[in-house]
C-alpha cells in the first residue's frame, strides 16, 4: 500500500501539478523585431535669384549728365535679389566677365559695383559699394545653415567722360553659393 501511495503521489505531482504549474507561470509568447532607418545627408545649398537681368538707358534728358557728374549711375535697389539657403556653413560668392569691347575701348572691370543691401552675414565692405573683378570676391557668409536668406542687391556703374564712349555695355556677374568644410 505504501508503494501504490508513492506511486500516487507521483504519479499526481508529474501528471497534474507540474502541468498545472506550467499553465500558470508560463510566460506569454512574445516575438521581438527591430528595424534601423539610416539617412544620410550631404552638405547641400541653393541659390535663387530673381529679376537678375537689370537694363539702364541714360538718355540726353539730363539724366546723363547728371550721372557723369556724379560720376557712376545706380541701378534700382533689390535688384537683382538672392536668396541662399544652405544646410552648414557657407560662403556666397561674385565675379564680374567685365564689359564686352565698346569698338576700340574696353570698360574696366571695376567699374562694375555691386552693394548688398541686406543686413544679414555681409562680409568684406560689400554693405556699401565695392568693385567687382574677374575672380570671387565673398560677399557674404554664415558659420551655420539658413533657410531662404534674402539678399537684396544693387549695382552702380563707374562714369567717366574722358574714357566711356557712346555704345552699349554688357557685363556678366556670376554668383556661387557654396558649403565650405
Amino acid at each position: 500500500m505504501r508503494s501504490f501511495k508513492f506511486l500516487f503521489v507521483l504519479f499526481f505531482l508529474l501528471y497534474i501539478v507540474w502541468p498545472i504549474n506550467n499553465i500558470i507561470w508560463a510566460a506569454e509568447d512574445v516575438d521581438t523585431q527591430t528595424s534601423i532607418i539610416v539617412l544620410s545627408i550631404p552638405a547641400t545649398c541653393h541659390l535663387g535669384i530673381t529679376n537678375q537681368d537689370q537694363t539702364k538707358t541714360l538718355a540726353q534728358d539730363g539724366t546723363a549728365e547728371t550721372a557723369f557728374e556724379a560720376g557712376y549711375t545706380q541701378f534700382t535697389s533689390g535688384k537683382p535679389t538672392l536668396t541662399v539657403s544652405s544646410n552648414k556653413n557657407w560662403k556666397l560668392t561674385a565675379k564680374s566677365s567685365g564689359f564686352n569691347t565698346n569698338g576700340t575701348y574696353k570698360k574696366a572691370t571695376s567699374d562694375l559695383q555691386l552693394k548688398d543691401t541686406g543686413s544679414n552675414n555681409v562680409k568684406n565692405g560689400f554693405n556699401s559699394y565695392k568693385s567687382l573683378s574677374d575672380t570671387d570676391q565673398e560677399i557674404a557668409s554664415s558659420a551655420s545653415g539658413v533657410k531662404k536668406e534674402s539678399h537684396p542687391l544693387r549695382y552702380r556703374i563707374l562714369l567717366d567722360y574722358s574714357k566711356d564712349i557712346p555704345g552699349t555695355y554688357t557685363a556678366t556677374v556670376t554668383y556661387t553659393l557654396a558649403t565650405q568644410p
